[in-house]
């Protein structure tokens, strides 16, 4: 945990140690992909260490088949002057580096960053914004490629997990350019003691206080988001057994006998997260329907709400098949992001 803290802390100081430009706001704005990264690294570097940046960089979803969440893209540094623009960059190389490498390498880092690399003490960079608005661009360098390999094997999670966070506020922040649907989110604060942000073409497919749920509706592909809300005096009865329980139930009633599928191989996987400053559990898995012979990725989140004693549980499918689904499983994330009670509504508005 230490050593986590320690890389964390120096990834936030050595960013500052870039000498591009801070600025933003005559940036243009960022193109191609966003579930992409382009791996700027010589072809012969590339050979060595493909098959860790993969491992590192190339996390799969169930969707059900094996999904990568990016798409990694190896390019020569030479071309980076044709990708300026790009969301995802990442420059790899070493202080033995030559070429385009050692150029941008000397551009990019400076003498106290290069000491500490040859020490072993950093070896990750970021930069927002370098070249366009929205963009992450990423350096991993070692004093050489035994080091290299080595420290992102070590610190694969982090690697990932600064691309990811990137990718994910850019969904969230391109939802709601068009109109935003504030009667539906008032209704259901008044109804519900609830609300949610909903994206202009949303519609609600059911809407009941008796069964305390609600389900939002989009198609081409379909999306859906929906949640449920139970008043308990234990909160301890929330647990992955629970949700998933109870997800069957409601899909079972309301989605045409849709069920949570696991196998001996194809378990749910669970996660503990914060979800807006409450304890939560988090659900990855794959739903299937029998009678329609079709499936995909869902999430469930559940988390039990001290202000008015209720368990929650939201939860987000996506049925889209022939295509890449995670995309469009991000936006519903970035939609449960949203998801206010009552209680933080009037507190949010003091």
């Amino acid at each position: 945990m230490k050593n986590k803290i320690i890389t964390l802390l120096l990834v936030g100081i050595f960013t500052c140690a870039f000498l591009l430009s801070t600025g933003c706001q005559h940036k243009p704005a960022t193109i191609g992909s966003f579930d992409k990264i382009i791996v700027l690294a010589d072809s012969s570097l590339w050979l060595q260490i493909e098959g860790d940046v993969r491992a590192a960089l190339g996390v799969e979803m169930m969707t059900p088949q094996p999904e990568t969440i990016f798409k990694i893209s190896q390019r020569s540094p030479e071309d980076l002057g044709d990708l300026t623009r790009y969301t995802n960059l990442l420059l790899i190389g070493t202080l033995q580096s030559q070429g385009r490498t050692k150029e941008l390498l000397d551009k990019l880092l400076n003498d106290a960053s290069k000491k500490r690399v040859e020490m072993d003490s950093s070896f990750f960079f970021q930069k927002k914004n370098a070249w366009a608005r929205d963009q992450m661009l990423a350096v991993l360098v070692a004093k050489d490629v035994p080091t290299l390999k080595k420290q992102i094997l070590a610190h694969k999670d982090l690697v990932f997990r600064v691309f990811d966070e990137n990718t994910q506020k850019i969904i969230s922040a391109s939802l709601y350019y068009s109109f935003e649907q504030k009667d539906i989110e008032k209704k259901f604060l008044q109804e519900h003691g609830w609300t949610v942000r909903v994206q202009h073409d949303y519609v609600v497919a059911i809407d009941s206080s008796q069964a305390r749920f609600v389900w939002l509706r989009r198609m081409g592909p379909q999306r859906w988001f929906s949640v449920y809300w139970e008043p308990v005096d234990d909160p301890s009865i929330l647990s992955k057994e629970w949700m998933i329980a109870k997800r069957d139930s409601l899909a079972k009633q309301f989605y045409e006998g849709d069920f949570v599928y696991q196998d001996d191989g194809l378990k749910v996987a669970e996660k503990d997260i914060d979800f807006n400053g409450r304890f939560a559990i988090q659900l990855d898995g794959i739903w299937q329907n029998k009678k329609l012979v079709v499936g995909g990725p869902f999430r469930s989140i559940g988390f039990y709400n001290k202000s008015d004693g209720r368990i929650y549980l939201i939860d987000c499918a996506v049925l889209a098949p022939g295509r890449r689904k995670w995309p469009f499983m991000r936006q519903l994330i970035a939609m449960a992001n949203t998801f206010k009670t009552a209680d933080e509504v009037k507190h949010g508005a003091e």
